[in-house]
């Protein structure tokens, strides 16, 4: 396959405005077409621009998932701005370190969010706008306007479209950090391209395809949807927040829009599948079904496949934020009588994967087993104003070490496990030391340290800590609280057990084998606390 011209991303939307002026962009509750849609990104672009934001500025994005997000991202975009896309549902004390590092010109949020940031400000801030139509009176903030939405004056002078670069930056993603402090990671143009590309080649997409984006716009799989779709001029229903998980909303979504195209993680799939309610009348649409972020247990894999068309093609998609998608695997019939999970597969074109053994030195053969390390087009430039060690100088050379452990089966990669401390729930990326920083800083607690629960094909977050004085305790509502309002739900521990001391090992460091193993020993017991053990705490969906 040869190297397709570099395209930026933001081309598609542009040319689709063109050659297909009429069809939607996006289907209900967001109808609009494509010549509508682009010529409101233009809109908001100038505003963009008119209060300052140039080439290289954020565009940092704390709404719920909606049109308006999207519209935003593709603004920043258009006049060579990095745009910034934060979780709507995190708390505000985790997207305040967001914006801190991001360093924002621009702010897109609506009158709930910006209540939460609490007067958050910062000196490189232009712009805070609000988009949706609570009565509220906003005051200027220093030299920040702070403005509505419906407030703007319709007519400003469109920028030039911004001819972006291969290593211009289109985003920043930030994932969990390891520090307690989430970290960005940059995603150039050349990146997107790199997937992007490949994807159009892969499935031949057409303008009568509709794109079910399930995934958050935080989340480096959403990349695929709104990108693909804009290129071959398909529409997208975008997936709300409260619709993500409701089996009603989404089996209606998929049956009103005639989705063909679905691409989410695993769990999101295994809910429909193992509903009953994926009939062949719903999936009669379907024509690509793609999932990625984690591993896809093979009985709810095989499950899923009982409910598609037969001629549904079925896609494993690999890849860390920091590469997106580097490894393809398209499941095969024969595949369903496996008893373990399909392959990771093979590299996508230019894509170069390496095995290595603990002293870095390549290793091959069908029974070898090391970390997977990607080189190529696909991978970052780095992490925002951020070196780690343990990637600075292979991000230099355009090389990632992923941390995962990978061998080689029957010609194709498959997936071992994490040589971290570093797991994924429900496709959500996870250091355990986040939550680690979190807890650690919570009144009362002296020393907390967290591991993963295996429990067959999934993992729980269970924290040990323990506490400053003798004789106090904590309760599971003060516990519950601390977390919820400075965490993600999907990193708030299932478990929190206090210990008198926590394990150390020779080093006097925290022992975290002997804590899995004591996690093991009592997950048949402990699994579901009684509701006054105060002693540990139980989180719905963690």
């Amino acid at each position: 396959m040869s190297t397709p011209t570099f395209t930026p991303v933001i081309e598609y939307l542009r040319t689709s405005a063109q050659e297909h002026p009429d069809r939607l962009a996006f289907v209900a509750p967001d109808d609009i077409s494509y010549s509508q849609f682009y010529q409101a990104v233009r809109q908001r672009a100038a505003h963009f621009a008119r209060h300052g934001t140039q080439h290289g500025d954020r565009v940092a994005i704390w709404l719920p998932k909606c049109q308006d997000y999207a519209l935003s991202l593709y603004a920043a975009m258009e006049i060579g701005a990095v745009y910034v896309p934060l979780d709507g549902t995190q708390p505000a004390e985790r997207a305040r370190k967001i914006l801190d590092s991001a360093e924002p010109t621009v702010l897109v949020t609506d009158a709930a969010h910006f209540r939460a940031l609490d007067g958050w400000q910062r000196d490189t801030l232009k712009l805070v706008l609000i988009v949706d139509d609570v009565p509220c009176d906003y005051a200027p903030v220093g030299n920040t306007a702070i403005m509505k939405l419906a407030a703007l004056q319709p007519s400003v002078e469109l920028p030039p479209p911004f001819a972006a670069g291969v290593d211009d930056l289109a985003a920043i993603l930030f994932t969990s950090g390891s520090t307690g402090v989430p970290k960005g990671v940059q995603i150039s143009y050349g990146n997107l391209h790199s997937f992007i590309a490949w994807a159009l080649a892969e499935f031949k997409m057409t303008p009568q395809d509709v794109f079910a984006n399930h995934a958050g716009f935080h989340f480096d799989l959403s990349t695929f949807d709104y990108f693909a779709a804009a290129a071959v001029g398909a529409a997208v229903w975008i997936v709300r927040e409260d619709e993500q998980r409701d089996l009603a909303a989404l089996i209606a979504g998929i049956r009103r829009h005639k989705v063909s195209v679905w691409y989410s993680v695993p769990s999101a799939l295994a809910l429909l599948a193992g509903s009953g309610e994926l009939t062949s009348e719903v999936t009669a649409s379907l024509r690509h079904v793609l999932f990625a972020g984690e591993v896809f247990p093979i009985r709810q894999l095989q499950a899923l496949k009982s409910c598609l068309p037969a001629a549904c093609a079925l896609y494993n998609l690999y890849g860390p934020t920091e590469t997106n998608v580097c490894l393809y695997y398209h499941v095969r019939e024969d595949d369903m009588a496996r008893d373990k999970p399909v392959y990771i597969g093979n590299t996508l074109p230019g894509v170069i994967a390496e095995i290595l053994d603990a002293d870095g030195q390549p290793v091959s053969g069908e029974r070898a087993i090391g970390e997977l390390v990607v080189s190529g087009a696909c991978v970052t430039p780095g992490y925002w104003r951020r070196q780690e060690p343990a990637n600075y100088v292979n991000h230099l050379h355009g090389r990632h070490a992923t941390g995962d452990l990978v061998g080689i089966e029957n010609g194709f990669l498959y997936y071992h496990g994490r040589k971290d401390r570093m797991l994924k729930l429900n496709g959500n990326r996870i250091e355990l030391g986040e939550i680690e920083a979190v807890l650690g800083a919570m009144p009362g607690i002296a020393e907390v340290a967290v591991v993963a629960e295996c429990a067959g094909d999934t993992q729980h977050i269970v924290a040990y800590y323990t506490l400053r004085h003798a004789g106090e305790r904590l309760g599971v509502l003060d516990i519950k609280s601390y977390c919820s309002a400075r965490l993600p739900r999907y990193m708030i521990p299932r478990l929190a057990r206090q210990l008198e001391e926590l394990p150390k090992n020779a080093n006097g460091k925290i022992d975290y084998r002997a804590l899995e193993q004591l996690t093991r020993s009592t997950s048949d017991t402990a699994a579901m606390p009684h509701a006054d053990d105060r002693n540990e705490i139980v989180t719905a969906d963690a």
